[in-house]
C-alpha cells in the first residue's frame, strides 16, 4: 500500500496507509485491528516502561489501552493525528494502572536484566540510569520528556494528549531535561 504524507496542525505527519487501516478498523475488519498493533504495541510497551512499569505491568498497561483504543476507535475521527490519540490512551492507561497498582520497588538486578533484554544494542548500564532518572521526575515532567523526547512528538501534540498548553510542554520539557542533565551528571 502506498503512503501519502501530509503535515497536519501542528507539525504532525499523517500517513494515509495507517488511515486507511483505521477506516478498516471503524468498519471491524480483524485484520486491521492486527495491524493497529503491530504497528503500535512496541511504541505502547516503550511508554508503559519509560513510567516506570515492570515489564508484566506495561504489558497489561498496553492491553487495556489497546482495548479501550479497539472498543472507541470509531470515535477517533480522521485527519487528526492517530499518534496523538494513541499516546492519550496509553499515558492515561498508565496513570489509571499506577493508581490502581500503586507504584512497587523493583530489584536493581531485575531492572538491569530488563534493560538488557529492552534495548540489546546499547549500553545496559546507560539504559538502566536513564530508566532510573526518568522515574526521579515528577509525573508531568516524565510524560512530557517521554512523549517529547523520546516519541519525538511535537509540542502541539504533547500539549494535546496531556491537555496543557504549549508553554507549559516547554516548561516541562525544560525542566525535566534540566533535571536529568543534573540526575545523569552531564550539566
Amino acid at each position: 500500500m502506498l503512503s501519502e504524507s501530509k503535515t497536519l496542525q501542528g507539525g504532525a505527519e499523517w500517513d494515509s496507509s495507517l488511515d486507511e487501516v483505521i477506516r478498516s478498523a471503524q468498519r471491524g475488519e480483524e485484520s486491521a485491528f492486527e495491524e493497529i498493533l503491530d504497528r503500535f504495541e512496541a511504541k505502547a510497551l516503550l511508554t508503559a516502561r519509560s513510567m516506570g512499569a515492570s515489564r508484566q505491568d506495561a504489558e497489561d498497561i498496553a492491553q487495556d489501552a489497546f482495548l479501550k483504543i479497539f472498543r472507541y476507535i470509531r470515535s477517533y475521527r480522521s485527519g487528526r493525528s492517530f499518534r496523538a490519540y494513541f499516546h492519550r490512551i496509553v499515558i492515561n492507561a498508565c496513570r489509571d494502572h499506577m493508581a490502581r497498582m500503586g507504584t512497587k520497588e523493583r530489584s536493581l538486578e531485575e531492572e538491569e536484566i530488563e534493560g538488557r533484554e529492552a534495548h540489546p544494542g546499547l549500553d545496559a548500564d546507560a539504559v538502566d540510569r536513564v530508566r532510573a532518572a526518568l522515574r526521579l521526575l515528577p509525573m508531568r515532567e516524565r510524560e512530557v520528556a517521554i512523549l517529547r523526547d523520546m516519541h519525538g512528538l511535537s509540542t502541539w501534540q504533547v500539549s494535546m494528549i496531556l491537555r496543557i498548553s504549549p508553554i507549559t510542554v516547554r516548561r516541562h520539557s525544560s525542566r525535566a531535561l534540566a533535571r536529568l542533565r543534573e540526575i545523569l551528571g552531564r550539566g
